[in-house]
Formats: C-alpha cells, sequence, structure tokens
C-alpha cells in the first residue's frame, strides 16, 4: 500500500511542470508539517508522561509522610517501653514514678498516665502529684492492649481531663506474666500537624491523616475544621482498605484531585496526599495552546516567505536563460546578477572555465611549494616521500641531526642502508597507512648519524595525497629520544643509589643494636642513641655538602657539641675533608672516644679539656689525628679492652686501612690515629654553621609538670618513642597525630602548652597547623630529618627545629625550653 501511495503522488507531481512558487509551497508544506506533527505527538507523550511523574511523585510524597509519621511513633513507643520497665512501678511507689515522668513529659512535649486495669488513673503528669484522678472509659484501644500484651495506638479519643481530641500510646505493664497497669502517653497532634505541614508540601498540594475509623487527625490545610471529623462514608468504604495507585476523586472540599494514600505500618493510619486535578492540568493545556497557535503562525509565515523567495528566484532563472541563449548564438553573454549563490555559480562558470583550470594548476604549484617550504623549514627532523621510495623534500633539522646531506640519501633505502641496516623507518608500507587514513607511529629505532653516534629516534608517518604525477605521498617525522633516555636511566641510577645508601644506613644501625652492650635496658637504649645519633650528625653534613664529603673539624665539634659545653674542648686543623664513604665511620669513632671521656676522662669534671688537632703528614701523606684529654681524673690503662675501644680500632684498622695508638697518663687519655691519603681530602667542601650550643647557664630549663604537650608525627613507631620520653617526663601528651587535619582538630579542642611537630605528614607540611598555634599564642618546635625548611615562611623559620634521631633527653629539654620561654612571655607581658 506504501508504495502505491507513493506511485500516486510521484503521478500527480511530476505529470507536468510547476512554477517555482509552487514547489517552494511545497517545500515549505514538506518542512513544516511532519516536524509539527511529530512535535505534536512528541508534546502528547511528555504530557502523559508528566502526569505518571506527577502521580509517582504523589505516591512517593505519601510514603515518604507515612516514613515520618511511623519515626515519631516509633519514638514514642520506645520511650513508653522504656517506661513500663521502672522500678517503680514493681513496688507501686507512683510518687517517684511521678517525678520521673513529669521530667520525660517536660522533654518529649508528652501527657503519661498510668491506670489500673479497670482504667481508673493512678498518675497523670497532666495533673499535679495528688489531685484527685478520673476513672477513664475503657477504650477499644485499652482491650487490645490487653488481649495483645502489646503496644497500641488509639484512634482519636477525647482526653477525661483535657476534654480535647487525643492520641494515646497503649503499653501494657507486664509483672508476673499478668498486665498489671496500662501506661499511656499521649500523641502530640501539634507535632503530627507539623509532619504534614504544608510547608513540607509542593504548592497547591494537600495531605492528611486518617485514623483506623475514617476520622481526620490532622490536615496540611483547614485543620481547624476538618480535624475530628469523619471522611465521608463513600470515600471511606474506598480507601479504607488501602488502595493501590491513583484515585481520582473529590477531596473533603469537593475538588477534582488526583489522590494518592499510605498506611502507616505502626498504627494503622492513612496518609493521603492529594492533588488538584486542575494544577495537574493546567501546564499541559498551556503547552499545547502555546503549540497550536505557534505551529499555525510558523507555517503561514512559512508560506509568505515562499511566495517572496519564488518572485527572487524566477528572476535569477530568467536571467541565466538570456545569458545561456546569448552564448548559444554566439553573442555577447549579458551580466548575471543573480542574489543565489548557486544560480551565480552556474552563470560564472560559463565565463570561468578555461581559467578555472589555468588558476588550478597554479595552485597546485603553489602548494607544492609551500610544502616544500615547510618540511624543510620544520623545526624537527621530518621527510616527504612517495611510494616508490623517493624521498621528495627532506628538512634541514634531519640533515643536521643525522649528518647525512639530501644528496647522500635520495631513497628510503638508501637511509635504512646508511642508518641502520635494520631500519625500516620512516614508514615504506604505505598501503597500510592509507588503508587506516590516519597518523601512525612506527615505535623507536637506534640510527646512526653520518659520524657514527648513534642516537634512539622515534617516527610517526601520515597520508598526505598524490603529487601532480598521481604518486602516494607520506610525511614522516621524527624526535631524537636519546636525552631523555639517558635522563630516564641517569634517574634509575640515582634511584638504586638512594636504595643503596638507605640498605647502608640501615645496616650500619642494625649492628650498632647488635653489637652496643649494656647492663640494663636503659643503658643499653642510651648507647644506641647515642651512636645512632652520631651517624645521623654525619649524614646531615654529608647532605648539606651533597655527599662531596664531611669537614672534619666539623665532625669533631658537631660530636662535642653534641654533649660538652664550648669551654670544654679545643680543635685545631687545616681544612681536611673526609670521603664520604668513611664520614659515618670517623663519626662513630669520634663518638665512642666522647662517650669515653664523659663517663672515665677528662670530661666526667667542669675543668677537664679535649684538645683535638690534626694535620696531614708531609712524608707520606697520611692524616694525623691526636686526641688528648687533661684536667680530669689521672686515668690508667684498663686491664681489659673496653667494646668502644674495640669499634675504634676495628673501624680503623679494618675499615679505614688506618693505625690507631691509645696512650693512658697521669694527665689523661691520648688517642692517635693515622688515615691512608684514600680516605680524606684536603680541600674545602661547604662546612654547616655550628649546632645551636646549649643554654648560657649550663642548667637545663626546669620541667613543668602536667603541661600539655601535643605531639605531631606520622611515623607510629617514631610517635611511640617520643609519648614514651614525653609522659616519663611527668608531660600530659596530646594525641600523637598524624595528619594535617587531625592536628588542627586537636589544637582547636584541646589547647596545648607546648607542640612537636614533624615537618611532613603524608606528604604534606605541618605548616597549617604552626600557624594555627602561633594565631593562639602557644610555642612550639619542629622535629624533623630535612636540613631546612627553606620552603616555609619567614615566620615558621624562627621555630626551634630539632634533627632526628632526637635523643629523648634532648626532646625532654627543648620542651622545657619552650614552656620557659613561654612562662618568660607570659610575665612580660603581664
Amino acid at each position: 500500500m506504501i508504495f502505491a501511495l507513493s506511485n500516486t503522488v510521484k503521478s500527480l507531481l511530476f505529470r507536468r511542470s510547476y512554477r517555482v512558487r509552487t514547489w517552494l509551497i511545497l517545500l515549505v508544506i514538506a518542512c513544516i508539517v511532519p516536524p509539527l506533527l511529530f512535535s505534536a505527538a512528541l508534546l502528547i507523550q511528555n504530557t502523559r508522561d508528566e502526569r505518571v511523574a506527577t502521580e509517582a511523585q504523589v505516591t512517593d510524597r505519601a510514603r515518604l509522610l507515612g516514613d515520618d509519621i511511623d519515626r515519631e511513633l516509633a519514638r514514642i513507643l520506645a520511650v513508653g517501653e522504656v517506661l513500663a520497665l521502672s522500678e517503680s512501678l514493681d513496688t507501686g511507689d507512683f510518687a517517684s514514678f511521678y517525678r520521673y515522668a513529669t521530667e520525660v513529659r517536660d522533654l518529649l512535649d508528652t501527657n503519661i498516665l498510668i491506670r489500673d486495669i479497670s482504667s481508673q488513673q493512678l498518675v497523670n503528669t497532666r495533673l499535679p502529684w495528688g489531685a484527685p484522678l478520673p476513672r477513664n472509659p475503657v477504650f477499644d484501644v485499652d482491650l487490645r492492649a490487653i488481649e495483645t500484651r502489646r503496644p497500641q495506638i488509639s484512634n482519636l479519643l477525647t482526653g477525661a481531663v483535657s476534654r480535647t481530641p487525643l492520641l494515646i500510646v497503649v503499653i501494657p505493664v507486664m509483672r508476673n506474666d499478668q498486665v498489671s497497669y496500662l501506661l499511656s502517653l499521649t500523641l502530640s497532634l501539634e507535632r503530627l500537624q507539623s509532619i504534614l505541614s504544608a510547608d513540607r508540601l509542593p504548592p497547591g498540594w494537600l495531605a492528611g491523616l486518617i485514623d483506623r475509623d475514617g476520622v481526620v487527625i490532622a490536615r496540611s490545610k483547614g485543620a481547624d475544621e476538618f480535624v475530628g471529623t469523619s471522611v465521608p462514608a463513600d470515600t471511606w468504604i474506598r480507601i479504607k482498605d488501602f488502595p493501590k495507585g491513583i484515585d481520582r476523586t473529590g477531596n473533603l472540599e469537593g475538588i477534582l484531585s488526583l489522590q494518592a494514600y499510605h498506611r502507616s505500618q505502626a498504627s494503622g493510619w492513612l496518609v493521603g496526599v492529594s492533588v488538584p486535578e486542575s494544577l495537574v492540568s493546567v501546564q499541559p493545556r498551556w503547552t499545547l495552546t502555546l503549540f497550536a497557535g505557534g505551529g499555525g503562525l510558523l507555517f503561514l509565515i512559512g508560506l509568505l516567505v515562499a511566495v517572496y523567495l519564488s518572485r527572487i528566484l524566477a528572476q535569477s532563472i530568467t536571467q541565466l536563460s538570456d545569458s545561456a541563449r546569448a552564448l548559444g548564438e554566439g553573442h555577447p553573454m549579458t551580466v548575471v546578477h543573480p542574489r543565489i549563490a548557486e544560480i551565480d555559480t552556474v552563470g560564472k562558470a560559463l565565463h570561468d572555465t578555461a581559467s578555472l583550470i589555468k588558476s588550478r594548476t597554479a595552485a597546485l604549484r603553489e602548494s607544492e611549494e609551500r610544502l616544500r617550504r615547510v618540511v624543510e623549514g620544520a623545526p624537527f627532523p621530518a621527510i616527504v616521500h612517495a611510494e616508490d621510495g623517493e624521498i621528495i623534500y627532506l628538512s634541514r633539522a634531519w640533515t643536521e641531526a643525522s649528518g647525512y646531506s639530501a644528496q647522500e640519501i635520495p631513497t628510503i633505502a638508501e637511509w635504512g642502508r646508511r642508518a641502520h641496516e635494520t631500519c625500516i623507518a620512516p614508514s615504506y608500507d604505505i598501503e597500510r597507512l592509507y588503508q587506516l587514513d590516519r597518523p601512525l607511529d612506527e615505535s623507536e629505532y637506534t640510527i646512526r648519524t653520518a659520524d657514527g653516534r648513534e642516537r634512539i629516534w622515534s617516527f610517526r608517518s601520515a597520508p598526505i595525497g598524490r603529487d601532480g604525477s598521481g604518486r602516494r605521498l607520506v610525511v614522516s617525522m621524527a624526535a631524537d629520544l636519546t636525552d631523555r633516555h639517558e635522563a630516564e636511566a641517569h634517574q634509575r641510577l640515582l634511584m638504586q643509589e638512594v636504595d643503596h645508601r638507605a640498605k647502608n644506613a640501615l645496616a650500619v644501625v642494625q649492628s650498632i643494636v647488635i653489637l652496643s652492650q649494656a647492663d640494663n635496658s636503659a643503658d643499653f637504649a642510651r648507647v644506641v642513641q647515642g651512636r645512632v645519633a652520631a651517624v645521623a650528625r654525619a649524614h646531615t653534613l654529608l647532605a648539606n655538602t651533597r655527599w662531596s664529603g664531611a669537614d672534619l673539624a666539623t665532625l669533631i665539634r658537631q660530636e662535642l657539641e653534641a654533649h660538652v659545653l664550648p669551654g670544654q674542648f679545643v680543635i685545631a686543623g687545616g681544612p681536611v675533608t673526609i670521603v664520604a664513604a668513611s664520614a659515618q665511620a670517623v663519626s662513630i669513632l669520634l663518638h665512642e672516644l666522647t662517650v669515653n671521656a664523659l663517663e672515665h676522662g677528662a670530661l666526667t669534671v667542669p675543668k677537664g679539656v679535649v684538645n683535638v688537632s690534626f694535620g696531614v703528614n708531609q712524608r707520606n701523606g697520611s692524616l694525623i689525628l691526636d686526641w688528648e684529654e687533661s684536667g680530669g681524673p689521672g686515668v690508667t690503662e684498663p686491664t681489659r679492652r673496653g667494646f668502644g675501644s674495640l669499634i675504634i680500632e676495628r673501624t680503623v684498622k679494618d675499615q679505614l686501612g688506618g693505625d690507631v695508638d691509645f696512650s693512658w697518663t697521669p694527665a689523661g687519655l691520648r688517642f692517635r690515629m693515622v688515615l691512608p691519603s684514600d680516605y680524606f681530602m684536603v680541600s674545602g667542601v661547604t662546612v654547616v654553621a655550628p649546632s645551636t650550643p646549649r643554654h648560657a647557664n649550663d642548667h637545663p630549663a626546669p620541667h613543668v609538670p602536667g603541661a600539655r604537650v601535643l605531639l605531631v608525627e606520622d611515623e607510629a613507631l617514631t610517635a611511640l618513642a617520643m609519648t614514651q620520653a614525653v609522659e616519663d617526663a611527668g608531660y600530659k601528651v596530646l594525641g600523637p597525630v598524624g595528619r594535617v587535619q587531625d592536628g588542627i582538630d586537636m589544637v582547636r579542642q584541646s589547647r596545648p602548652d607546648v607542640a612537636v611537630l614533624d615537618v611532613n605528614l603524608l606528604g604534606q607540611p605541618s605548616y597549617p597547623i604552626a600557624r594555627s598555634l602561633i594565631a593562639m599564642g602557644v610555642p612550639f618546635l619542629f622535629c624533623t630529618g630535612y636540613n631546612m625548611l627553606n620552603d616555609a615562611e619567614a615566620s615558621l623559620r624562627e621555630a626551634p627545629v630539632l634533627r632526628k634521631p632526637v635523643h629523648p633527653d634532648d626532646l625532654v629539654e627543648a620542651i622545657a625550653a619552650l614552656l620557659a620561654s613561654r612562662k618568660d612571655s607570659k610575665e612580660g607581658t603581664g
């Protein structure tokens, strides 16, 4: 049938010729009418969909309001069940129960009653204690509660005391498996009314709550008029069994509406939501009206425009016809000035056919010349070659990078032979390129330049059409990745070096722990901490010099300053740098000498002095270091060699290839170490500034027991060790915390007296915590492994800094100093 209709239309349209105006009118009809019909169908369907969506919204809103009612009932039921378990009801102590119930009444805004089985009121929180109480009628809800022994919710009742409409929850009070009392809690009609408030509904919507008998409990509109009235009987019969879907009927005002209901699971009440039918259909009707009017106006405008354009088109065609007739007769062609681009093109074609061929040929030559200039001047290696292998254009960047001239590589085959025997790029698979019709990456290749160097190039080729002779052309571009590969290899080497140094450091620490000896755990911890700190100082010094070596004078000074007052040691010597691989060993050696002087030698007394001198033996180029103690108690050669002496001897002789000599004199220990020239340099490296000395009064700052110390540290073991040290000193620890936001929250919740901050917390700086502490006037210090805080603002760089690893005593003393500075600041302000 469709084919028959199509043939009929063709026979009517093409049986004879029609004017341009007729065709344009038909075109307008063909363009406007089908879209209008389709839009009308869509609009009708959209109206139906909107109605279905509105019905779904009404149903969902009824369910949501029902859930809100159930939550309110569940709250009252939970309170009632707790009250029913009151011990005062076991003993009949209603006065105590009354006091407790009034507190619940005031908290939940609900009245509480206790009645016996005959419904005589025993407690009523609505009346003062001791006031005469009436006997309630026995409600159906009472009978259901006694029968089921479960909490029950009433329909709308009238209170025996208030004489106003109310709802109650009745809970049987069970004692010895019998119902002893009935506990009643009133439900606030105002609360239920607020749940159905008009503010919670879209404009024009209504919501109501109906009890099991069809009595209106609450309503979003007209509550004063309808609460307490019964739903019309015919409506109640239709909805009381909880109909599913949408009911289209009149509401209590008699307005035709869409209505949906939801049954409360707890009470059996019905929650209804209705939307006036007029509100649902007003927007679709308005939309359909606008569509009909707009469609008609659009159709009329289309017809008028078609008539106007047909006159312009007919005039242009007539002019073109006159020009063609003149051309056929050999007369000069009239100039056509149509306002239609297509007709103008046809007219000009009669004049420009020959000149068009000429201009296209010139344009082709110009295009090829442009391509040549682009390729030859490209800032990266590029060539254009044909499918027969001839290299047509070659960029200067290609010849400069490869070293081959255009004459040396006239073809792709010659390029492959010279650059690399197995190199097939740039692409010679032109068939594949033209099938894909897109650029193609051709991996990486090692090419050999004219001077014999090997470079890594990646190639990318793309088809660009044909040349004048019809050959398919390909442009190939190259990128030299040699530097990037070398940088990646260098980075891998650096990562391996970092891994190597980290493992070496861990091995040194492991050896310290294994080899250290002490009589008890406290001494063992002190010995290990001291040796680890010495290794850490050496690492810091090496880091400051970018692992070019460690200045010997600085190593000595840092070790002594960590334990001794400035006036108790003297250092003399020229610029000597210990090589990086030996700095840790020398640091441990100096630490053992210092500890020995502190425990047994000259530094056991305030007047004791250690003189350290070093220099290079000009005869054999070895380094000589002399350690001389004086002013202390006389020493004698020990009867057995100590563990520290063993470490020093093994380190110097076995690891450093040197020699040591110990001499015990009445004046003090004399020690000499000789190192070969392989382990040091007589040159300068950047020497770090001296570390901060102890307090000028030579006494540690007094502790403040009970002070609150905030610890911010993301490393769990370090945090545990710091916590133990701070708590052992008598302080109260806040935290520890390991994240920036946790630290800020801790500062805001519990103001600390001082704070210790790690700088790097899981990749984030702890500076926001520091700024919060500054704003609160709380002193703090940074405890970090970084050598300097260059990325921090000036106010943060002024804070004290402890370098990890930190001895517990140093940490406690630094906290005490912060507390002392805080006290001095308060006294100065006062």
